[in-house]
């Protein structure tokens, strides 16, 4: 960044000469190491939880509440985030995982027709949850077993290829799959990455994000996976699903934790709502949210977050949300503020293997 400085032919007091030239050199080195918000403007990520149960053709649990059909809830979701774009300067969207029930092929329908609505106005990225994946029929209560292994039909609905022509594509574990994929945008004059990976996330996948950090020191980075924290607001010990992985601890430590430049973890996967910040290896605070509304009426009723960055406050805004109601929820664990610092940065990274 360049900086330009202009000099007053009037005396100045030693001291306040002083204090002012030490101001200005700590200020020098933050912007020659890292980029900064340029401008004050606020802008919004929106953030859509567990909506398996507006996609819920195979197993029909959605049935207990005796409303129908419950696509319209995913439709509202997306609708709204588009049509309120201009308004909020939605720069994103992340969905948390669990876009369906149970893996089925019409349940990846309706959730294609909803995230359709987006494309070409506002840019999204998405992660597997555990119903996403590995349905196998069984004779239990539910009608079969989620979660077993890591086929799925998400691939062909959400295919690579179609994502991969989008400006905000960076790429994906897999050079043949869509799911472990990251992006990034730049707004303010700030240059952020999401990267997502998939529920109980494998060794192998953890080390590619590892290295697609490590990669983009200059941008700011937000995790989106699906099973991490717990409303008690402790990380996973356990997955929860027989698919071999990571918990969100085991997440935590072999990769969270050691970038600087990670300041968020989104997650769903546990009903309810709750917030965690831990310091990462480097000093740096890494907020860690969960929010998912799945227990609710009607599978969540379509409440939704969206998350405003103010740079001029240094202050993200989180809101809580119905756009089916027109309603927010107003309760601490969901309308609070966070700190995170948008006009300074500290630079630099640990290697992905921790050094």
């Amino acid at each position: 960044m360049n900086q330009q400085r202009w000099v007053k032919s009037f005396p100045i007091p030693l001291p306040l000469y002083c204090a002012a030239a030490f101001l200005i050199a700590v200020r020098l080195s933050v912007a020659d190491d890292e980029p900064v918000a340029q401008t004050t403007e606020s802008f919004t990520i929106a953030v859509l939880p567990d909506t398996q149960f507006y996609c819920d053709t195979r197993l029909k649990l959605s049935a207990k509440w005796g409303n129908g059909d419950l696509r319209r809830y995913f439709f509202a979701q997306t609708e709204w985030v588009r049509d309120n774009k201009e308004r909020l300067n939605i720069a994103f969207l992340v969905h948390e995982g669990d876009l369906v029930q149970a893996d089925a092929p019409e349940e990846w329908a309706i959730a294609k027709e909803a995230l359709s609505a987006l494309d070409g106005k506002v840019p999204y990225i998405m992660c597997l949850g555990n119903h996403d994946m590995g349905f196998e029929e069984a004779d239990n209560k539910y009608g079969g077993n989620i979660g077993v292994n890591r086929t799925t039909h998400f691939n062909t609905y959400f295919p690579r290829e179609k994502y991969a022509k989008r400006r905000e594509f960076g790429g994906t574990f897999d050079p043949d799959r869509h799911d472990n994929s990251w992006y990034q945008f730049e707004v303010s004059g700030m240059k952020f990455l999401i990267v997502s990976v998939e529920c109980k996330p494998r060794d192998e996948v953890l080390n590619w994000a590892n290295q697609v950090v490590f990669e983009h020191p200059d941008h700011r980075v937000i995790v989106l996976t699906h099973a991490y924290l717990n409303p008690k607001r402790s990380r996973n010990t356990s997955g929860g699903v027989r698919a071999k992985g990571n918990s969100g601890e085991q997440a935590w430590q072999k990769f969270v934790r050691k970038h600087k430049n990670i300041f968020m973890v989104l997650c769903g996967h546990h009903t309810g709502e709750a917030v965690r910040t831990d310091a990462g290896d480097h000093g740096n605070q890494v907020h860690q949210i969960l929010c998912d509304y799945q227990g609710m009426n009607n599978g969540g009723e379509s409440w939704l977050r969206y998350m405003t960055f103010k740079p001029e406050t240094n202050k993200i805004s989180i809101h809580t949300y119905n756009p089916v109601l027109d309603k927010f929820m107003d309760r601490p664990s969901s309308r609070f503020d966070l700190d995170y610092p948008m006009t300074t940065r500290r630079s630099g990274n640990r290697r992905p293997d921790g050094r």
